[in-house]
């Protein structure tokens, strides 16, 4: 199997949008354990937790197209092999 070559702007984007999500996710526990919540603590809240449930969502979905391309290239070696073979 050989190594996986990961562009450098993908793993920017990638370690970005982590960050961001780990980031909004540690402030929205944060702020989920304070007691009564200011009306603008209860709006930070909210956006913590959107940003937390995009980024998961982001996250999951650049792993999952990155893992997808990956699929379908070693497909096509695969079949290049065998076909060479032949």
């Amino acid at each position: 199997m050989k190594p996986v070559k990961l562009s450098s702007t993908f793993q920017q984007v990638f370690f970005t949008a982590v960050c961001f999500t780990l980031l909004s996710g540690v402030g929205s526990l944060w702020l989920s354990d304070k007691g009564n919540l200011t009306p603008e603590q209860a709006r930070v809240f909210e956006t913590c937790n959107t940003t937390w449930n995009l980024g998961i969502t982001t996250v999951f979905g650049m792993l999952s197209a990155k893992a997808a391309g990956l699929l379908s290239e070693a497909k096509s070696d695969n079949d290049d092999a065998q076909n060479s073979s032949d």
